[in-house]
């Protein structure tokens, strides 16, 4: 599967808790018992996949910095998988943990619109550059690792969260 379908089959998994979580009452949303609400969730994962962006925009101004994606970022990111799924947690950047004081669930839809066209167009550009193998972004676990990679994360990130979700939906039932 291609970095660019990767993606699409990540924007299509979104808009389908989008779409579930329209039918939801707003004021269940944001209802946060010493944990981050649904939309506080998604506004994370949201932020981490952005602010992904941002690094590797900066990164590939500068491409004689970047090295080839090293081994044990494989096995690494291969770990992070079963990291995750036993319920490990790690305690967010503080880049993607501060969150609006209200989170408009329309515009956050919205803007991960938008962030996932602009993505789309930086897959296309590393492609073009020959850079999308090479170690373009730095994960806090995984460690160097390339576009593949980072799609990776995203994917495992968004089913990590996407699992407290349905655990709060199901409370809040």
């Amino acid at each position: 599967m291609s970095s660019l379908e990767k993606l699409k089959t990540l924007d299509h998994k979104t808009g389908e808790i989008f779409k579930k979580l329209k039918s939801i009452p707003k004021n269940k949303l944001t209802i946060s018992n010493n944990d981050w609400s649904i939309l506080e969730i998604l506004y994370h994962v949201w932020l981490a996949e952005t602010s992904s962006e941002k690094y590797i925009r900066t990164k590939i101004q500068y491409p004689e910095t970047i090295i080839k994606t090293p081994l044990l970022s494989y096995l690494r990111a291969f770990l992070t998988k079963y990291f995750l799924f036993f319920g490990f947690t790690v305690k967010a950047p503080k880049v993607t943990a501060e969150f609006p004081e209200k989170i408009n669930l329309e515009k956050l839809q919205k803007n991960w619109k938008k962030s996932r066209t602009s993505f789309s167009n930086l897959i296309k550009e590393l492609d073009q550059k020959n850079l999308d193998k090479l170690a373009i972004f730095r994960h806090p676990l995984m460690g160097r690792i390339n576009l593949a990679q980072t799609l990776y994360f995203f994917q495992l990130h968004q089913n990590h969260h996407l699992k407290q979700i349905e655990k709060k939906l199901t409370i809040l039932s």
